[in-house]
């Protein structure tokens, strides 16, 4: 193919009905997510296949807080996490005898802004029994795995942050002890995006949730889903908990004021029977289903951790390209120019905000170089500008001021 004929294509995928590609990145991140991984590791979570940890092979049979599975199962994800290229570090709380554990990814242009994916390896039941946990919530603890191994070379502004807590059935201990550390600090958390038990489909329906709230920027994060939904190709039949529900580690962030979501199976009518219980294992969980929610998930981070200057083709500058732009005033507090570089061909203008949505698009003619822009009524941050012709795409990023 040759480069016009590409460049073309590119063009096109952005203008065709239902086009899957809104960030190449994201797309392949997404297409990434392998059911066959997720099932693999999670069988070895949940004790239905041996780990080795270097002493040869043992079981997982209860990662129960008062089991000494749980701190066998936190050894081995930490060899999970060192396996797929990240170092691990533990957040230590409850007088010792809780262990979250926290993985980053840094952002190449603020790493001071987190964005957190995350799921709670502790399970139930309690008491000298079997507590595989398969999807209440190995499912999520395995998904944040798949995200490190989807994500790891993808360059994002943002910095990802992959935690697992522990402590979670004892009333969400390690999330209170994060977020709580994280507010004292005045960390920076731009979005969570929480997975508790999203394997269980029993009557087939492929129906999912996503709980969130009127706290901080939770409702965007929610849009922010139903975007990745539907732009990706993935058409899940979503519902919106709106209040959501408080009983996963979502709400310790809202606690603390930070947006969060909870992306979770139908607990409210499809509950789960083997919840809680000695019989939670792979068997009775939709692999489809599973991986639907897992790839809805790791989309949703990805967007708001916004991949880097990766749009193909894409010049990140306010200087002039062959399809690039100009924009003044940079910083604005509402109205902005946007001048293309060159007016020989037709031309799409696209605003996109700072989780990754194309919130307007203008149409330039042959001819037409200068188009304004109002950013007066959106919220502060850091916006992308496109210029998309049959040469390219050229971006020049537009900051909006409080």
């Amino acid at each position: 193919m040759t480069r016009l004929a590409l460049l073309s294509t590119l063009l096109l995928a952005f203008h065709a009905p239902g086009a899957r590609a809104q960030h190449p990145a994201v797309q392949a991140a997404i297409d990434a997510v392998n059911i066959d991984s997720l099932i693999l590791d999670l069988r070895q979570l949940d004790g239905e296949a041996p780990i080795d940890l270097g002493n040869g092979p043992q079981s997982i049979v209860s990662r129960n807080k008062n089991q000494p599975g749980n701190p066998l199962a936190a050894d081995w994800l930490q060899l999970r996490m060192q396996q797929l290229g990240f170092e691990p570090t533990l957040q230590v709380f409850s007088g010792g005898t809780g262990e979250n554990i926290i993985a980053e990814k840094p952002g190449a242009l603020h790493p001071e802004r987190k964005v957190i994916i995350c799921g709670h390896y502790d399970a139930m039941p309690g008491g000298p029994v079997a507590a595989p946990a398969a999807d209440d919530d190995g499912s999520g603890t395995v998904a944040v795995l798949e995200a490190m191994r989807v994500l790891r070379d993808i360059t994002f502004e943002n910095t990802l942050v992959f935690a697992l807590w522990d402590e979670e059935e004892q009333g969400k201990l390690g999330s209170i002890y994060y977020a709580g550390v994280a507010a004292a600090s005045d960390v920076e958390i731009t979005g969570v995006v929480n997975m508790d038990a999203i394997a269980y489909d029993g009557d087939g329906d492929g129906l999912m949730r996503i709980h969130t709230k009127n706290i901080a920027n939770s409702i965007a994060i929610k849009d922010s889903a139903l975007m990745v939904n539907s732009t990706y190709g993935l058409n899940l039949n979503t519902a919106i908990n709106l209040p959501g529900a408080t009983y996963s580690d979502h709400a310790s962030f809202w606690n603390e004021n930070y947006g969060a979501i909870l992306v979770i199976e139908d607990f409210d009518n499809d509950g789960n029977p083997h919840y809680h219980t000695t019989t939670d294992l792979v068997e009775y969980l939709d692999q489809p289903y599973f991986q639907g929610l897992a790839r809805l998930s790791i989309g949703t981070a990805a967007v708001l951790a916004k991949p880097y200057a990766s749009v193909p083709n894409a010049v990140v500058a306010s200087g002039a390209t062959e399809s690039g732009a100009y924009a003044w005033p940079n910083p604005t507090h509402g109205p902005v120019r946007v001048a293309r570089t060159r007016t020989d061909r037709p031309a799409t203008v696209q605003l996109v905000d700072p989780l990754g949505r194309v919130v307007e698009e203008q149409r330039l003619g042959s001819g037409q170089r200068l188009l304004d822009l109002d950013l007066s009524a959106r919220v502060p941050g850091t916006y992308e500008v496109r210029v998309l012709d049959a040469t390219g795409v050229g971006c020049v990023r537009v900051m909006r001021l409080p």
